[in-house]
């Protein structure tokens, strides 16, 4: 079959027109892929950089971790699944065993296995995963629409890890990447009195202000326009950073108001410094991480809400095209372009 390989510890992949299908196990199915999606891990991945070491690939491996497809085949001792049943697929692989699953908290997993990573992923024709990584789609929701449901899940995650009640509150968002925009959208919907994002692609900015975001480059002025704006409580209410860049983080941080929340998403490429005094000491700023996807709140979320037309993903897709123009679709990001959806079917 088709498939996008990351095959040696160096910069590049391998487009392969035969590679090899491995049987169904135990609690595992095959599913056909409708659609993938890449990310800015994927890039990292290609060009094995510290972050894509960081996450210890475990090579060959079929690139790919936002996926979605129907199930073709069902091994033995499988028990969620059906042949046809259409599916979106949870990147984070749990054990099912350590003390964090046991506890409710699987996106916490101490063995976590990554799809894409050290498990083959979705940039493919046909994939064989756990039962476990699957999540059923909402039966009006297309199938394609579920690749964008890991990426929009860590949106829905950094919103409830947040612990901010969005109403009536002045939200900054770091990054109008697919991340950033859900999070705008979720930030509307869910009753919030402004949303700024601050981004410095131009394209990007204006997908923000089609969603109703005051969007603004992301410099010292737009430190001054949320102060200005939320003059009367001294700065905006909560922070969502999606770049991981150092600039970024200072701009919302700036921006906050005393006892505001601050929620990092985005993984940064190397360690940075970071104003404790000022920050969380003096101005009481709560700061938190969010990774990933709880296990299985964020998805039963995320599917409410698309499956009611809430939340608009398809919104955020501006390229379908087939697994062969890979390169193209990592080209496409950070530049005029929003989803990009990768598709078997059009080769």
């Amino acid at each position: 079959m088709k498939a996008i390989v990351k095959t040696t510890p160096t910069d590049g992949f391998e487009y392969i027109t035969d590679y090899s299908e491995r049987p169904v196990v135990d609690g595992e199915v095959r599913i056909a892929v409708a659609a993938a999606s890449p990310c800015g891990t994927d890039r990292e991945l290609v060009r094995y950089s510290a972050t894509a070491k960081a996450f210890g690939l475990e090579l060959p491996v079929v690139l790919g971790h936002e996926v979605a497809g129907t199930v073709i085949e069902v091994g033995p001792g499988v028990e969620t699944l059906r042949l046809g049943d259409r599916v979106a697929l949870e990147s984070h692989i749990a054990c099912r065993n350590c003390y964090h699953c046991r506890i409710g908290q699987g996106h916490n997993c101490l063995n976590m296995a990554l799809l894409g990573l050290h498990v083959d992923g979705g940039f493919a024709e046909r994939l064989v995963v756990t039962e476990h990584a699957c999540y059923a789609l909402p039966d009006n929701v297309p199938t394609e629409t579920g690749a964008l449901f890991e990426s929009a899940g860590v949106a829905v995650h950094a919103m409830l890890r947040s612990q901010v009640t969005l109403a009536g509150r002045s939200v900054i968002i770091a990054g109008a990447g697919p991340i950033g925009l859900a999070l705008v959208q979720l930030a509307h919907l869910s009753g919030a009195r402004r949303v700024v994002a601050i981004e410095p692609n131009d394209f990007r900015r204006g997908i923000a202000e089609s969603f109703g975001a005051v969007a603004l480059e992301s410099d010292q002025a737009a430190v001054e326009w949320c102060l200005n704006d939320a003059a009367d409580r001294h700065g905006f209410d909560v922070g969502f950073d999606c770049t991981g860049a150092p600039g970024a983080l200072d701009i919302i941080l700036q921006s906050l108001r005393r006892e505001a929340t601050a929620v990092c998403i985005g993984v940064p490429r190397q360690p940075f410094a970071l104003d404790i005094t000022r920050y969380v000491i003096k101005h009481g700023i709560t700061l938190k991480g969010s990774f990933g996807r709880s296990l299985w709140e964020t998805w039963d979320v995320l599917g409410s809400l698309v499956s009611q037309g809430r939340l608009d993903l398809n919104s955020l897709v501006t390229h379908r095209m087939g697994l062969s123009k890979f390169q193209e679709a990592l080209d496409l990001q950070g530049s005029d372009a929003g989803k990009v959806l990768l598709i078997p079917g059009i080769d």
